[in-house]
């Protein structure tokens, strides 16, 4: 995957390398499938300090709807969430149980969107800057990823050119509660720069306002950022190990993914193979900061495994990662990592298509997203036809 891939399907850190052992500590699971979704399942996308757990479900009409599940995520549990008539996906769930995520019109427009329980009334999230309305803005619009306590969203648009800007909205998130993110150094405008820009990512920013994401510079090489409002000023960096400069290097770089309240960073870098790597870093992202994660069992070297390797998703307030790795047949198992991420837990979902010796398991397998405080996560598990179990899991041994 490089940033380019990682970029669209959002919108659809070796200052120490460890070499971790498996870990001995069982994960136990809950499934999570919404009474009405159809056979292309359920995904689990986010979860809250209460265990509240978001996501989406594919209708048996083919229509996406979003969901938020309270535990013990039975039947019952299950609200369904419709922004628009043709798809609704839930990115991002805060503590008071808001979210956000976005929507499609009938052009095809992506828009964000905000609801409170009982999520019966949304607010659109349309950043100014961004294509947002008939046929010729098909395929973008606004993307809302991150809600904090607070109500303030992070997400994403591209322009009419396809350059990518990050941005933040304040409540009541009208035109004039947002901040556009651009960080210095990034290609951002002129078609020149399309698929290029600034991005901020999924489950990006913490309730201090904090936003991590990276940026893309002219030559195509993603960096790595954070920014505190008022979002005038940036660190950057990239991870020890990464490709980092050059059109050779276009496409791979250092690719934050998720912050902490501690302004702890996980993400991806790719290494001059294209093969990613997990980071983790911690204040003030110098080269001593960084950790790598490479998951055991994970293809984590030469060319055979470029588009390959260790990813983590997300990081909660205990340092804890969860993510996903990539072994040298491409199929996906979960992981999840405490400090100082010297033993990981390995792990298939149950429903994940997990055998390397069947070919129908190629890019399927297992796919563990947000994590909460309590080191409860969810995902969903990639069945041979590709269909999707979601999933809520904890780990025995730290539960």
């Amino acid at each position: 995957m490089n940033s380019r891939t990682f970029a669209i399907t959002l919108l659809t850190a070796l200052a120490m390398t460890v070499q971790v052992p498996a870990h001995a500590g069982e994960i136990h699971f809950t499934p999570l499938n919404d009474p009405n979704q159809g056979p292309g399942g359920t995904a689990g996308n986010a979860i809250n300090d209460l265990g509240v757990a978001a996501g989406a479900y594919l209708g048996v009409n083919g229509v996406l709807y979003g969901f938020v599940a309270t535990p013990p995520y039975s039947s019952k549990s299950f609200t369904t969430v419709e922004a628009a008539p043709t798809h609704t996906n839930i990115w991002g769930i805060n503590l008071e149980g808001t979210i956000t995520g976005n929507s499609l019109d009938e052009n095809a427009v992506h828009h964000g969107f905000v609801s409170h329980p009982p999520y019966t009334t949304f607010t659109t999230i349309d950043a100014p800057g961004a294509c947002s309305s008939g046929t010729a803005c098909a395929g973008l619009g606004t993307l809302s990823f991150s809600i904090n306590l607070k109500g303030v969203i992070a997400g994403l648009y591209p322009d009419t050119n396809g350059v990518y800007h990050g941005f933040v909205s304040y409540p009541p998130h009208t035109k004039t509660t947002f901040t556009t993110i651009d960080v210095p150094g990034a290609c951002s405008s002129g078609t020149a720069c399309a698929g290029l820009g600034t991005v901020i990512s999924y489950l990006s920013l913490n309730d201090l306002g904090g936003v991590t994401g990276f940026f893309s510079d002219a030559s195509g090489v993603p960096h790595g950022f954070v920014s505190y409002p008022p979002y005038t000023r940036f660190t950057t960096f990239d991870a020890p190990g990464a490709c980092s400069s050059g059109t050779a290097c276009a496409g791979e770089g250092t690719l934050p993914l998720s912050i902490n309240l501690f302004g702890v960073i996980t993400g991806t870098y790719f290494d001059v193979e294209s093969v990613s790597h997990g980071f983790v870093s911690y204040p003030p992202y110098t080269k001593t900061t960084f950790t790598t994660i490479n998951a055991p069992g994970a293809c984590s070297s030469g060319t055979a495994c470029a588009s390959l390797g260790t990813s983590p998703s997300s990081i909660n307030a205990e340092g804890v990662v969860a993510g996903v790795f990539s072994d040298a047949s491409n199929v996906s198992h979960g992981f999840v990592s405490h400090p100082p991420y010297t033993t990981v837990t390995t792990f298939d979902a149950p429903g994940a298509c997990s055998s390397d010796s069947n070919p129908a398991c190629v890019g399927n397998g297992t796919y563990p997203l947000g994590i909460n405080v309590e080191g409860v996560f969810t995902g969903s598990a990639y069945d041979a036809s590709g269909n999707n179990h979601g999933f809520v899991a904890r780990e025995e041994a730290h539960w």
